[in-house]
């Protein structure tokens, strides 16, 4: 059994130093010989509806996970909170599913072994303005906006200015002891150290928390910081670096 997963790499533009290191992780050698490759979430810093612009612009990316989904591997995208409405985007790509897209958290029995996958944003929980957000740009709505209203130039500017608002706050208010602290309490309410491996991203901050004596919280922390990803053998954790 292997498992490879990376979150929180932000791609903004093709052949970017984000994009470089993504197409690392999807040819890295440990991933090509995975079971199960895991891109959980925010992987792109923003795609949102079923542009055929994204298709085009990083259809190199979509071709390597292809590769991977065609090779009998599961592959899964799990959307964030900078890369949200992708169904009608996938369908078009993957007409049978190939690659399982999921905005919610996924829960698999591996080899005896019980696995929770997602972004990791549900377990932000004392973060009340973001989980109004968060519910906010899900909802209904603004999920029609997103698949049959917001030309992609609008879409794509606001975009763009809402991220670097979102790094210039972060900039002043980051506190990398806090956030792995907030996320640890919040891992271990959401889940209750039921499941062996909990894997998600959002938080940007690198961790392997044991919460009991069997539950571990595993993130591999923002991609272009950590440069590496999680790998699990036989249930044995590491983090491969990407250089």
């Amino acid at each position: 059994m292997k498992l490879a997963a990376i979150s929180d790499v932000h791609v903004k533009t093709p052949h970017d130093d984000a994009d470089r290191l993504l197409c690392q992780f999807l040819t890295h050698p440990e991933v090509q010989s995975a079971n199960y490759v895991l891109l959980l979430g925010d992987i792109f810093d923003l795609m949102c509806g079923p542009h055929n612009a994204y298709l085009t612009s990083f259809n190199h990316i979509f071709d390597l996970m292809d590769g991977l989904a065609q090779q009998g591997k599961k592959v899964f995208f799990f959307e964030g909170n900078h890369d949200v409405h992708l169904e009608k985007l996938f369908k078009k790509r993957w007409t049978k599913g190939e690659v399982t897209l999921s905005q919610h958290q996924i829960t698999e029995v591996i080899e005896g072994k019980s696995y929770y996958f997602s972004h990791g944003d549900e377990h932000e929980v004392n973060n009340q303005s973001y989980q109004k957000y968060k519910n906010l740009i899900l909802s209904p709505p603004l999920r029609f906006v997103a698949n049959y209203v917001m030309p992609f130039s609008v879409l794509n500017f606001l975009g763009e200015r809402a991220s670097k608002m979102s790094r210039k706050r972060g900039s002043k208010t980051y506190d990398e002891g806090l956030i792995k602290k907030n996320f640890r309490d919040g891992v271990t309410q959401t889940t209750n150290g039921k499941y062996d491996f909990v894997l998600g991203g959002h938080s940007h901050v690198k961790d392997q928390y044991s919460m009991n004596e069997h539950s571990t919280y595993l993130n591999n922390g923002y991609a272009l910081k950590t440069r590496s990803f999680i790998l699990i053998k036989d249930h044995q954790v590491s983090f491969p670096a990407l250089v």
